[in-house]
């Protein structure tokens, strides 16, 4: 989330990973040298009768007397699944039409879709829309049946411009904070409940990651290991991954031997941070108290209910956010993002370089949008977004004729210069962009939606200075070798699957051989390969360190009392999706007792520094995880109006 990128065969994803939510982009030159290879296989499918679902499709259509659009989208079989592989909407058009395996003019007349539409989108005139021209035009027809091609000879403002050029931002007062920085209780109140998004100017001012320039990373971090991508995303297409491939061909280097390859290359990384660099970026206070003790319940209906939280602190902190993910960017050159929204709440830190931030309330556009997924938004249920989704577009040159809704949208901007941490909603739409070609580095972090700011656990925390980064207890926790674990199975989600087989099973206890079925299925990393028997029975040990009787191993109701730290190993080795390209033949090095040690040692000399410190009473249950799910109350805001559902309330009120 790796990037979402189709040819004719699936290719992986993966639910949390950052590239999973930034989604696609441009440019068409890159994509010519696969359009006759495109091409040729639908030929090729359609002569060999691998087109029986188009085929079925389209009749289905025409009984229904459907045309034009509306027979098109009864083609698409992926809109509410996934974005179409790059042949798709050639396949769609052309069975609608004459069926020769292109997209051609004649195409559209036959299926009812104004010609008008298909001169448009036919950029080189050659008279048949190759993949790239006949996604452009799939991905946005929805806003296509209501263009007016008659502003070809005058487009709107802002036409062909980068996103948002066809008015001024709406006011960013409130979302600029300087220190020193608001109580947490404001800040989740405004920006967390209240669904806008923020930067915190100088967050890393005065931290030694301000430093790290080239000669400083390749000296004092050239060791670690970091996962690769293309600097500008693409478009249901592999063609931006072709230079690293060369370069990288696992998508995998070395930060030192990165720097050394990396300038003028289509090679960016997007990694996750290893402990050794995050015990030298700050976590701001103001993000603290997410509390440890209760959560959104997301089983439960909107404006949902609380309950007692899945993920609670080993040394009982309930006032320290979870951080689900924390992730390091790195490269230099043009760098952006698609248009897309997120399925968490994200903090990104620019230690080097600046950005532009484009906001959109998705709440209030999600009806007059085309979705390249479809169906994964919920605004009525955000909390259970069924996945991150984004909007087809290039963000450098927005044709404003065909996205002629976006004309009427208003958005936020937000300018992100070194040491600014920008807070991002999560489902909120957004893009970013680099706006120099110098070297640049960020840090980012995810926490869930489902997390609550508690007015008692915030009275615990240490808001008089910022922890670092690395002491906050992040689910899965990165060495600097080994497995880079970006998107694994959840180990709490492993725990569950455990307890259930145990049930399944009938077994009381956790055995070497249920434990290797569980971990080698599928493609996972544990599934094959020489010394695959040893590293299943060193896991298996580590568990059983914490059983009662060892002997036996643990018992269903010890399942609990192993860190999730621990759990990461089985978890992300016996992920049986397989490994991502960077980590095939790796390990996961876990957060053993001694890196657990430092990061409590450092949280606890932040809370001997503080002053005038209540006296809160310790519950016997904090840090323990398998309590009752018990109904805890009403959740904060969760589920937002739209800023012009919001207007017109208010509006009706003073009128009132």
């Amino acid at each position: 989330w790796c990037p979402q990128t189709y040819t004719a065969l699936p290719v992986r994803v993966r639910e949390r990973t950052p590239l999973n939510r930034r989604r696609l982009s441009t440019p068409p030159a890159t994509m010519r040298w696969a359009a006759a290879a495109a091409a040729g296989a639908v030929l090729l499918e359609l002569s060999e009768g691998k087109s029986d679902q188009y085929t079925k499709a389209a009749s289905q259509a025409k009984k229904k007397g459907l045309t034009g659009y509306d027979a098109v989208d009864a083609m698409d079989h992926y809109y509410g699944r996934d974005t179409p592989p790059f042949q798709h909407p050639i396949r769609v058009i052309d069975t609608l039409g004459n069926r020769d395996g292109k997209a051609t003019v004649e195409d559209f007349e036959l299926a009812g879709v104004p010609t008008a539409h298909f001169e448009y989108f036919d950029k080189d005139k050659d008279g048949r829309l190759d993949p790239d021209e006949a996604t452009w035009w799939f991905m946005q027809r929805k806003p296509a049946r209501t263009m007016d091609l008659s502003e070809v000879d005058n487009p709107p403002k802002g036409h062909l411009q980068r996103l948002g050029s066809w008015k001024e931002p709406l006011s960013t007062e409130g979302l600029i904070y300087h220190k020193p920085y608001p109580h947490p209780r404001e800040f989740w109140k405004r920006h967390m409940d209240g669904y806008l998004p923020a930067v915190l100017k100088g967050a890393q001012n005065g931290t030694p990651c301000m430093n790290w320039t080239r000669e400083v990373l390749k000296e004092r971090f050239g060791w670690v290991d970091a996962k690769l991508e293309p600097k500008v995303e693409g478009r249901n297409n592999n063609t931006a991954y072709k230079e690293l491939d060369q370069i990288a061909p696992g998508h995998r280097l070395n930060i030192s031997e990165y720097l050394r390859v990396e300038e003028g290359k289509n090679v960016y990384v997007v990694s996750i941070i290893p402990q050794a660099m995050a015990w030298e970026v700050a976590h701001p206070a103001v993000l603290l108290c997410g509390s440890r003790r209760k959560l959104v319940n997301k089983r439960s209906k909107p404006p949902y209910r609380l309950m007692n939280h899945e993920y609670p602190h080993e040394s009982g902190y309930n006032w320290m956010t979870h951080l689900f993910e924390a992730n390091l960017w790195m490269g230099s050159g043009r760098t952006r993002s698609q248009f897309h929204y997120d399925k968490e709440w994200n903090v990104n830190c620019l230690l080097s370089g600046t950005k532009r931030w484009f906001f959109l309330n998705a709440f209030d556009y999600d009806k007059e949008l085309q979705w390249a997924r479809g169906n994964k938004f919920n605004a009525k249920n955000p909390i259970n977004n069924a996945w991150t989704d984004w909007v087809y577009l290039d963000p450098d040159k927005v044709d404003l004729i065909v996205q002629n809704k976006l004309r009427n949208m208003d958005y936020y901007e937000l300018i992100q210069e070194p040491g600014d941490c920008i807070f991002i909603p999560y489902a909120m739409l957004h893009q970013v962009e680099k706006l120099d070609d110098d070297f640049q580095v960020a840090v980012s972090w995810m926490f869930l939606p489902e997390t609550v700011y508690d007015e008692e656990d915030c009275k615990e925390a240490p808001l008089e200075e910022d922890l670092p980064l690395a002491a906050m207890d992040t689910l899965y926790v990165y060495s600097g070798k080994g497995l880079i674990p970006q998107g694994y199975n959840d180990p709490l989600h492993f725990v569950n699957e455990v307890r259930e087989a145990l049930s399944q099973h009938g077994e009381g206890f956790l055995t070497l051989k249920l434990l290797t079925n569980m971990v080698s299925q599928g493609d996972a990393i544990l599934s094959s390969g020489k010394g695959t028997k040893k590293r299943i029975k060193q896991i298996y040990d580590l568990l059983t360190s914490y059983a009662k009787d060892k002997s036996k191993g643990l018992h269903v109701d010890e399942l609990d009392k192993v860190p999730l730290r621990l759990w990461c190993k089985p978890a992300a080795e016996g992920d049986k999706e397989g490994p991502l390209p960077c980590d095939k033949g790796q390990e996961y090095h876990f957060c053993d007792d001694e890196e657990f040690t430092k990061m409590d040692k450092a949280v606890q000399e932040h809370l001997a520094r503080r002053k005038d410190v209540p006296k809160v009473e310790v519950d016997e249950t904090d840090g323990k995880r398998g309590g009752k799910k018990d109904d805890l109350g009403p959740s904060p805001p969760r589920v937002w109006k739209g800023a012009k559902q919001r207007s017109k309330s208010t509006k009706a009120k003073e009128e009132l």
